[in-house]
């Protein structure tokens, strides 16, 4: 337990530190981190607080040399712009995962801790120098007794507990930051540290990547222009994965051996495919199709997609709502947009649907115009989801993913030939996939599966009745009213109390008005009479009763 708080502490040191190299000591201060400073990190950060210049390229530095944690929280946030300026979106979306290689030695550890045995008997051939090293794991050929060239991942000695260190911290900051500023809360920072933590635990765990593997394999396996690589389960475990070498070029790398349009047009068209039938039929996509996770191969025309540590999960329901909006968006019909957009998503109670809708409908209009040969579903995509945001619209995580990729897949597509237009690649599947959604079988199909879910939640309303009924009859019923809600009652209830002081009021005036008549007609002439106090109490009454009446009808809650 003291061993794991010296390490925490360590590392809050070492980030803080980073912090103040990088020119962001104010932000420890702001939150309260400043303490964990020295006095000559405080100096520093004195010298440097304020200092805007190049804020994105040292953001993305900073990331870059605090490890995969903050690398993974950078990229989270790149699809953010909502929260931060374009220039510092732009830079994060160029983070790059590069770190000093793990020494060979202690990668054999690695494998002989393992499986149990030396790594001459786990491979027959292995290759001490690595191929790739990033900060989560290193990657190195080998080849298996049994004669099949792989590639071996072996997760970096010590990673997972540095990162679960990373990722409570970032937790604590989180936590922090909410607690101070109204904004933070609003936009839900710590549920979006929740999310990376998530994500990050996964991809620590290579067990979970080879059934990701598996499962993507099994989508392509009919499909001999799309290629997957097997996985060898038996080589495998939660920190090294074993799969089969497959030669290929990268796509970044393609300009350099391919020229041709038609050849450029239809590895777009291919990797178009792959991601709709990833996102929209199967609803298993890969999350991080960076150029360097997709592989071409010239001689078979192949795609080869690698790496699946971080995948994306959409439901029948999100898939269906999905295609709705991107069909939306290709045939320009803002109306199909903003329905789809609402139904998958949480819509607070006192949204003003128009503006949301006139805010969609600015969007496309403004992202085809500033687009040279048309709409960019990436971009639109990006800024749907912002537009949702701004109006408190909640979507669901995996749609964040989804954005993502597209946005990934689009910039791939336009690097390598810029004349393409996705949209126009993808409309034709797009169309496909609305076919065979009017499928009149098909449509049978999800009618009776509603027809099931209505007569199931018919079936259960008596029940749910009488469990009301029950609670209320114990006191035990509660209810949930949002703010918005509350305000409208404390209006109706000032509404109502107004209208009683004024009859009130008015029913004073008049017992006054009445005493004042009884007086005029039965009055004696005693000392006490002769005083006039009926005229004086008409007066102060009448006056009364007048300012009563001003400041009700002022308050416009009458």
């Amino acid at each position: 337990m003291l061993t794991d708080r010296l390490r925490r502490l360590n590392r809050y040191k070492e980030i803080a530190s980073l912090f103040v190299k990088y020119g962001f000591g104010y932000v420890l201060e702001e939150v309260g981190l400043f303490q964990v400073l020295s006095l000559k990190d405080r100096i520093a950060a004195e010298v440097k607080n304020g200092n805007t210049q190049e804020m994105g390229y040292r953001i993305r530095c900073m990331l870059e040399e605090l490890g995969p944690a903050f690398i993974k929280l950078g990229q989270l946030l790149s699809i953010r712009s909502d929260l931060l300026p374009d220039e510092v979106v732009k830079e994060l979306e160029l983070l790059q995962d590069q770190v000093p290689p793990v020494p060979v030695e202690d990668i054999k550890d690695k494998i002989e801790h393992e499986f149990g045995k030396p790594v001459t008997e786990v491979f027959q051939y292995f290759n001490e120098h690595y191929i790739a090293a990033a900060s989560i794991g290193q990657v190195h050929e080998a080849v298996l007794y049994t004669g099949e060239s792989v590639m071996v991942k072996i997760q970096r000695p010590g990673i997972k507990q540095t990162v679960y260190t990373d990722l409570e911290i970032l937790r604590d900051i989180a936590r922090m930051i909410e607690q101070r500023y109204d904004w933070a809360e609003y936009y839900n920072i710590t549920d979006m540290v929740e999310e990376l933590s998530e994500s990050i635990r996964r991809e620590l765990d290579y067990t979970e990547e080879a059934r990701n593997t598996d499962m993507i394999q099994m989508q392509f396996e009919d499909c001999e222009s799309i290629k997957v690589p097997v996985i060898f389960h038996d080589y495998s475990t939660s920190q090294i994965l074993t799969m089969e070498k497959i030669e290929g070029v990268k796509l970044n790398e393609l300009n350099a051996i391919i020229a041709g349009k038609e050849d450029k047009r239809r590895i777009a068209d291919l990797l178009v495919s792959a991601f709709i039938t990833q996102i929209l039929k199967e609803g298993f996509f890969h999350g991080d199709p960076h150029p360097g996770n997709i592989l071409y191969i010239p001689e078979k025309k192949q795609l080869v997609f690698i790496d699946f540590g971080q995948v994306g999960r959409l439901s029948s329901s999100l898939r269906y709502n999905s295609a709705s909006m991107m069909m939306g968006i290709m045939q320009k019909d803002t109306h199909q947009i903003v329905k789809a957009i609402l139904r998958m998503a949480y819509v607070p109670s006192d949204i003003d649907e128009q503006h949301f809708y006139d805010h969609v409908d600015g969007i496309r209009k403004t992202v085809e115009l500033s687009s040279k040969d048309g709409l960019s579903l990436g971009l639109t995509v990006k800024e749907l989801f912002t537009a949702a945001q701004e109006h408190r619209i909640i979507l669901p995580k995996e749609l964040t993913m989804m954005g993502k990729a597209l946005i990934t897949i689009e910039g791939i597509i336009s690097e390598m030939d810029p004349t393409l237009d996705m949209i126009e690649i993808a409309k034709p599947y797009g169309e496909q996939l609305m076919r065979e959604r009017y499928d009149p079988i098909k449509m049978g199909k999800r009618l009776w599966n509603q027809a099931e879910d209505l007569s199931e939640t018919i079936t259960n309303i008596p029940s749910q009745v009488e469990n009301v009924l029950d609670q209320a009859s114990k006191g035990d019923l509660k209810f949930e009213i949002s703010l918005s809600e509350i305000n409208r009652i404390l209006h109706k209830f000032d509404r109502i109390s107004n209208q009683v002081s004024f009859s009130l009021t008015l029913l004073a005036f008049s017992i006054v008005v009445l005493g004042l008549i009884v007086g005029a007609t039965f009055g004696n002439n005693t000392v006490l009479t002769s005083v006039p106090a009926i005229e004086i109490g008409f007066v102060i009454a009448f006056g009364m009763f007048l300012l009563i009446l001003y400041s009700i009808l002022r308050s416009g809650r009458f």
